[in-house]
């Protein structure tokens, strides 16, 4: 998938990175989880200190509209929760916020989704206009922008929709797109020379951003490499979802047992 870069960006061991999950999986059958914390490891390599922040643990209710935050409470969310409380203090420590989630309607999920509308906050009512992208700008200093994102589903159009939605939110604070597609395969035993591939090159490009700024076209090919032919991950995934709906059929259970499509391997 496509990425972007912005050079300005803190470079080197001085760097603070802040990520947010906003999966709510627990993280041993997380992807997101899995991927962002190569990304991580990668950057701790390169000098880094990182921080992980689970918006599953935290309360954080819906955006109201009420611009309250840029008027009579300026600065303020007239709203008590843990998003006021604490995750907007951690998101503006931060040289870099790393936003992680999992694509949902080919698009960020809800939680991502709120925590993202309740940084009204931090922006300035008076619009700014740069190039082709009309947008109120920050109040004050901000993190650089890195996303991460998983689906099952194959190839990485699927995150056309999610990529242009961060552009739009962030134009140039925008400096990595991590895309992972087929994620759901990430644990298939049988693919795993490839998958070691592709998370070595996740790890790389989290170095690649402390080091360099930015992300360089090779490691982005890397990670968005197939794992195995389209027709054969389509045909694991359909075999999985069948056994599933047939096991539910005879015992009544409702959800997935744990163990994944890699059994179709």
């Amino acid at each position: 998938m496509a990425y972007r870069l912005q050079l300005g960006i803190k470079t080197g061991a001085s760097m603070n990175i802040v990520a947010f999950n906003s999966s709510p999986r627990e993280n041993k059958t997380s992807k997101t989880e899995l991927v962002l914390q190569k990304f991580l490891a990668g950057a701790r390599q390169a000098g880094a200190a990182t921080e992980t922040i689970y918006l599953r643990q935290y309360r954080i209710k819906h955006c109201l509209g009420c611009f309250s935050c840029w008027l009579g409470n300026k600065g303020q969310c007239v709203q008590q929760d843990d998003m006021t409380g604490e995750l907007l203090g951690h998101l503006m420590e931060a040289d870099l916020a790393v936003l992680a989630t999992p694509l949902y309607h080919f698009n960020m999920n809800a939680r991502m989704k709120s925590f993202i509308e309740r940084t009204l906050p931090l922006m300035n009512p008076i619009t700014a206009h740069s190039g082709r992208r009309l947008s109120p700008p920050w109040a004050a200093k901000a993190p650089k922008i890195a996303a991460v994102s998983v689906c099952a589903f194959p190839e990485d159009y699927n995150f056309q929709a999610l990529s242009m939605n961060l552009r739009m939110l962030y134009g140039t604070d925008l400096v990595a797109e991590i895309y992972r597609h087929s994620s759901e395969f990430l644990t298939a035993l049988p693919l795993q020379l490839r998958v070691e591939e592709v998370l070595d090159a996740v790890a790389r490009a989290g170095y690649e951003v402390v080091r360099q700024g930015q992300v360089s076209p090779e490691t982005m090919n890397a990670i968005s490499q197939n794992l195995a032919p389209l027709e054969t991950l389509i045909d694991m995934a359909n075999r999985f979802w069948g056994k599933e709906m047939e096991e539910e059929e005879v015992t009544g259970a409702v959800g997935v047992d744990g163990e994944g499509v890699d059994k179709y391997v």
